[in-house]
């Protein structure tokens, strides 16, 4: 009989919880009315009471206890996973729980265009929130970090594709690098450097070559002009004196050289040293990869602009100092 009783009493407390619970779910749904959309944190290693505590905290359920009941009865306390979180919209204790328990977590898009460098890209994180500026240059930077990577070289330049990435924040900054080389391992193909290493180039110096072209015109069909002009001064063993080398070397992004400037002896001034700088200069785009594997048959050794973003190119030095003289002439009618 007590045994009978004590059946009948614990199938009779289950069910009044189980009533208890499914009412107290069913009350979980806000009403949107004054619900200022919110985004939460969930720190890595959180155990279950921890991430109630912070739901409780950010006022993102009416009844917490409804969400770690969900989460023993489930078992799904170590499921739950860290990151940032976004709600638009008021959400339940279901609708928290099944978030936590897939990732969900918040996505962000953020385009880096073609021809940023390591310093443009930390900044480009650092206005999304999505890195810490400073770190992320000091891992792009690192030997170690381009060894793990597989990048020839001992940074990163040049590896980072220019792409629309979607990131998430709190991703440390060498997986953010990690994304982005292995858009660059997509985008340049082991065909692609097969034909770099056919033509004698490393896949280094190929990526180099590119960097440079990127930063030198932004008009499509130039590229290939360019890269003729790099190669065939390589080949003549004369300096490449292309000035955005020397700009990278001294870190004077945004200013004027100056003729003292042309003269400084860095490992990326191709006015006082012959051949490729020490490294990229850039992330280069596609286009400018393909035109630094595929120069165009000219035999132009000078390029001057024309002050509206295109070039003037000259096989003769005379030719170029004509260029010269009427880029200086239009600059001075512009002023």
């Amino acid at each position: 009989m007590f045994t009978r009783r004590f059946g009948i009493s614990l199938a009779l407390t289950l069910f009044l919880g189980a009533a208890l619970f499914i009412a107290l779910l069913a009350a979980e749904h806000q009403s949107s009315a004054g619900w200022e959309p919110r985004n939460i944190f969930i720190p890595k290693g959180s155990g279950y009471v921890e991430i109630a505590r912070i739901l409780r905290d950010a006022r993102l359920l009416r009844h917490p206890i409804v969400f770690r009941i969900l989460v023993l009865t489930t078992a799904t306390g170590k499921h739950l996973q860290s990151g940032e979180y976004a709600f638009p919209a008021p959400p339940s204790a279901f609708d928290v729980w099944r978030k936590l328990v897939r990732g969900d977590v918040a996505q962000y898009n953020v385009t880096i265009p073609e021809g940023s460098n390591i310093y443009d890209i930390a900044q480009i994180l650092g206005d999304s929130e999505l890195a810490d500026p400073d770190a992320f240059v000091e891992a792009a930077s690192s030997p170690e970090v381009a060894a793990r990577l597989n990048i020839p070289g001992d940074t990163a330049e040049g590896f980072l594709f220019p792409d629309t990435y979607v990131l998430v924040r709190y991703m440390p900054e060498e997986e953010i690098i990690g994304t982005m080389v292995r858009r660059f391992r997509r985008a340049f193909t082991p065909e692609m450097e097969e034909k770099a290493r056919n033509g004698g180039f490393t896949l280094r110096q190929i990526v180099t070559i590119a960097s440079i072209i990127e930063k030198e015109t932004g008009v499509p069909e130039e590229k290939p002009l360019v890269s003729a002009v790099i190669r065939r001064r390589l080949a003549l063993g004369m300096p490449l004196q292309m000035d955005p080398t020397v700009i990278y070397g001294l870190k004077k992004f945004g200013e004027r050289l100056t003729r003292k400037d042309l003269r400084k002896p860095t490992p990326y001034n191709t006015y006082v040293r012959r051949g490729l700088p020490t490294g990229p200069i850039t992330n280069p785009g596609i286009r400018s990869l393909e035109a630094a594997l595929n120069p165009a048959a000219a035999d132009y050794l000078y390029f001057v602009s024309r002050n509206d973003g295109s070039h003037v190119f000259s096989r003769t030095l005379i030719d170029h100092n004509r260029a010269v003289a009427a880029f200086r002439k239009a600059v001075t009618a512009t002023n």
